[in-house]
Parts: C-alpha cells; sequence; structure tokens
C-alpha cells in the first residue's frame, strides 16, 4: 500500500470514484424516515396494526365483563377478577412475543435498506471528517458492514445533511481523490493518455 494513500482510496480502487457532487446528491436524497421502525412495522402487520389498537380497550372490557359475571354468578368477585387478569396477563406475553417479531423484522429491513445505501463505495464513512467524535465507532462499523447502529446512523445522516458545508467537503473530497478534481490537469492527461491507450 502507498503510504500517502487513505485506506478509503485504497479499498476503492476497484470501484469507480465518484464526484463529490455525486455524493452530496446520495446524501441529500436519503429520506431518514425510511428508517423508522416503528412505520415499518405496522407496514408488515398490514391488517393485523388494529389488534395492537384495540388491546388495551378490550382487554379492559373483558375484564370488567368477566368480573362482574363472577359477581353475578358466583358471587366470587375478587376470584373472578384474578382468574381473568391471569389469563389476560397470559394472552399479553403471547401478543407481546408477536409484537416482538415484527419489530425484529422491521429492524432487519432497516439494516438491508443502509446496506444498500452502503455497498459499493459506499457513503458515510467518506464523510467521517465532518462527523463529531462520537461517531467514530459507527463509521468504523459501517465500513465493515456492520448496520446493526441504526439511531445512530438516523442521527449522523440528519447531522450531515443540515450542518455539512459543501465546499469543505469538496475541497477535502479532491485531496483525498485527486483524480476526481477536473482542475487537476495531471490527472486529467494522464487520464486521456489511459483513453487513447485503450483505444
Amino acid at each position: 500500500m502507498n503510504p500517502h494513500e487513505s485506506p478509503l482510496q485504497e479499498e476503492s480502487k476497484s470501484e469507480r470514484i465518484p464526484s463529490p457532487q455525486e455524493m452530496l446528491t446520495r446524501l441529500q436524497q436519503i429520506d431518514p424516515n425510511d428508517f423508522n421502525i416503528k412505520s415499518i412495522a405496522d407496514d408488515l402487520k398490514g391488517n393485523k396494526v388494529w389488534v395492537s389498537i384495540l388491546t388495551l380497550p378490550v382487554s379492559a372490557i373483558i375484564l370488567a365483563t368477566f368480573t362482574l359475571l363472577g359477581a353475578f354468578l358466583f358471587d366470587r368477585p375478587i376470584i373472578s377478577f384474578l382468574i381473568t387478569a391471569a389469563l389476560l396477563f397470559w394472552l399479553g406475553k403471547l401478543f407481546d412475543n408477536q409484537q416482538k417479531i415484527y419489530t425484529v423484522a422491521a429492524r432487519q429491513e432497516v439494516m438491508n435498506r443502509i446496506a444498500a445505501i452502503e455497498e459499493g463505495f459506499g457513503l458515510l464513512p467518506h464523510f467521517k471528517p465532518f462527523l463529531p467524535d462520537k461517531y467514530r465507532h459507527l463509521w468504523q462499523s459501517v465500513k465493515r458492514g456492520n448496520y446493526i447502529y441504526i439511531e445512530q446512523y438516523i442521527q449522523a445522516i440528519l447531522l450531515l445533511q443540515k450542518k455539512l458545508d459543501p465546499e469543505k467537503f469538496t475541497a477535502i473530497w479532491y485531496l483525498t481523490y485527486p483524480e476526481t478534481d477536473p482542475e487537476n490537469s495531471e490527472f486529467t492527461e494522464e487520464k486521456e493518455k489511459d483513453d487513447l491507450t485503450l483505444k
């Protein structure tokens, strides 16, 4: 490895290096709402989403109904209440496990969406000079193909979309990848020679 080349340069040699404008466009095109786990989980539930909305009121109605029935039929309201509460607790556990399945599936879907953004040349790791130190572990994980830090990823994307200085990013990009700088005559001449050689 050339000591003057960054690790990102070395890894990206096999990929076409995009222009800084392309990278900035890709960044701005990301919609953080696409990573909303709750919304995706609701989409996965489909028509079953009404079950979670009605769970609490229906449980309260069942508890009150069976307690009153126990009071009138058996004159045992407390026992009826406890039995009904235990049954509802058990059903609630089953429902909660079902909810967790949807949440896990939604998280996996978000990770797949992040992977689709970061595949190939990547995105977030190239903006690391503009991210605070607290995101160091995030971009290192993303660079390794580990996309489990969803919340931090969303925060980092939002921060870059709002605070990034495009001119500074472009300047650093051309220093890192001088071959993408249209004003760099040395690399332009080399590229033209390569094109002629290929012909």
